[in-house]
């Protein structure tokens, strides 16, 4: 008789990806292995990664992101979802050929373009950005020039291939474009030739699976799809041969499956107030139905909108509001706009909490503020 798979519950969920993701308590790390432990690191606004560290590292102080970035040892590139991640320069070769296809699927128009024809204009623009930043426009202008004849007549196919241009042709963000203090044209480069060392599908599918696990899990195999952009038989492809995986179930009967060694604590684990960042992967990592586990569903709507994912907070592990900062010479100012009402132990070690944090954010200022 096969043994029983055990159940995991909702709060038992939030406390494994809050252990994963560093949010039950900082940790002492070096940050390029903790840009690896997590999976890579949302860039879509500049400043995102370096608040997403500084919850979850001890001693955090922008420098210490901003050296590996401009060493080379992270870059900034288009990789999951055809969204901007930070990821280590020694894990982005895999992450790019495993993402590849879902990053080619994206918004991809019906029928086109022909392979061949995608091919030959990123070889194209990885000439014309090889050694000069280019800019987005820039990009688009030249890959207008060398697009193939079938987009000839076709608007859609061209606006898409403009964009592929950018997105899909591996290249990379100037370093600068990862600051912190970064708020204009991104500027793109072709990446380093040890950027571009491919290593096998099968290596680079189980390097993002595994990662995936480690950062998210116990997790489906819908999340890792819908996180990754990877198509579900390379995923099953990369799990068949993995050893020591563990299996769970959810409340809902699902399916989980886990890295043997990930941390699961128990749901009484206590959970510190902690801020998450702007299209913060902690609640990007699952497909929907699994986000509860850290975004209850009737707060679902007000932190995600369309492509926005809103900076939010935590209280007991769980999203319980937002926060916005005004940032001015004379002073900056955290607020806090919760949910519903805060109990009151809750609220003041969040403005701990955040104190520290509007600091972090902005050192210029003369003066900083906390509204609750």
């Amino acid at each position: 008789m096969p043994d029983r798979v055990p159940a995991l519950t909702r709060r038992e969920l939030n406390r494994a990806l809050l252990a994963r993701q560093f949010l039950l308590k900082r940790q002492k790390l070096d940050v390029v292995d903790a840009v690896e432990r997590l999976a890579c690191l949302q860039g879509q606004w500049a400043p995102s990664p370096y608040v997403a560290l500084w919850s979850r590292l001890s001693g955090f102080q922008r420098e210490r992101l901003t050296r590996p970035i401009d060493r080379g040892e992270i870059v900034k590139a288009t990789l999951m979802r055809a969204t901007l991640h930070l990821v280590s320069a020694r894990e982005y070769p895999a992450y790019s050929l495993a993402t590849m296809e879902g990053r080619f699927g994206a918004w991809r128009p019906p029928g086109g373009p022909a392979l061949a024809d995608l091919g030959k204009l990123h070889r194209a623009v990885m000439t014309f950005a090889g050694k000069t930043p280019r800019t987005r426009a820039e990009i688009q202008e030249f890959a207008a020039s060398h697009l193939p004849p079938s987009a000839a007549k076709n608007e859609r196919l061209r606006n898409w291939l403009s964009w592929a241009a950018v997105a899909t042709s591996g290249l990379v963000w100037e370093s600068a474009g990862a600051h912190f203090e970064h708020r204009q044209l991104g500027r793109h480069i072709a990446p380093a030739a040890r950027l571009r060392r491919t290593p096998s599908p099968e290596a680079a599918y189980e390097l993002v699976v595994r990662r995936h696990l480690g950062a998210f899990g116990p997790a489906t195999i819908a999340d890792i799809a819908t996180w990754s952009s990877i198509r579900v038989p390379n995923i099953r492809a990369a799990l068949a041969p993995m050893k020591g995986l563990r299996r769970f179930t959810d409340e809902r009967g699902r399916e989980l499956i886990d890295l043997a060694g990930g941390p699961r604590p128990s749901a009484a684990t206590p959970a510190p107030p902690r801020f998450l960042a702007r299209f913060d992967a902690a609640i990007l990592g699952h497909a929907a139905p699994e986000r509860t586990r850290i975004l209850p569903e009737e707060y679902r709507k007000a932190v995600i909108f369309s492509a926005e994912v809103w900076p939010t907070f935590l209280v007991d592990g769980f999203v319980a509001g937002r926060w916005t900062i005004a940032v001015r010479p004379r002073e900056a100012v955290l607020e806090l706009k919760p949910f519903k009402p805060l109990a009151r132990r809750d609220r003041e070690a969040l403005a701990v909490e955040a104190e520290e944090l509007v600091r972090f954010y902005a050192p210029e200022s003369k003066t900083h503020g906390v509204r609750v």
